[in-house]
């Protein structure tokens, strides 16, 4: 199996935690990587996987549609326990500005520290910056990867995690 490597860690397992339809799994499979799906609702047809101990676990704009900010801990301690102690936890969100200028383009209802993006279907949106999503991180015994800053791009938010070893 190949090994894809950044910054000496190998990876050659991923879970990509809160995937949705899993259009991201393709992609690292086709990368030779072996890789998984995972997403809590029963509808995207991705069950909890049974083994542990990825090498990176991705969490790409998961964050940003809960509307409970413990549930966002939950989210980032669920996705820390299928990580090997030295494995990365890489979690993208949506940005507060790309948040706010969407909710006033679209005329969003505010709802506690976010917003309804479309109340009927009950789908939320709230911006959430590299800096708070490290806090989160924190509540999961997550930490900044060493000489990783959090990244931010036009709408999105990056950031790198590591599990401490034991």
């Amino acid at each position: 199996m190949p090994c894809l490597t950044a910054r000496g860690a190998c990876v050659r397992t991923v879970l990509d935690h809160g995937c949705g339809r899993g259009t991201d799994v393709a992609p690292y499979r086709a990368a030779g990587l072996d890789a998984d799906g995972y997403d809590p609702h029963e509808g995207f047809g991705w069950p909890r996987p049974e083994r542990e101990g990825y090498d990176l676990v991705t969490q790409m704009l998961v964050l940003n549609v809960l509307p409970d900010p413990g549930a966002r801990i939950r989210a980032l301690q669920d996705a820390a326990a299928f990580v090997r102690p030295g494995g990365h936890v890489v979690v993208v969100t949506r940005s507060p500005e790309e948040i706010t200028k969407a909710a006033a383009d679209g005329s969003w209802t505010a709802h506690h520290d976010g917003y309804w993006s479309n109340k009927g279907k009950g789908t939320f949106q709230r911006g959430i910056s590299a800096v708070e999503t490290t806090a989160l991180a924190r509540h999961a015994s997550l930490v900044p990867a060493a000489r990783s800053a959090g990244l931010s791009l036009p709408g999105v938010s990056h950031v790198v995690l590591v599990k401490p070893e034991l």
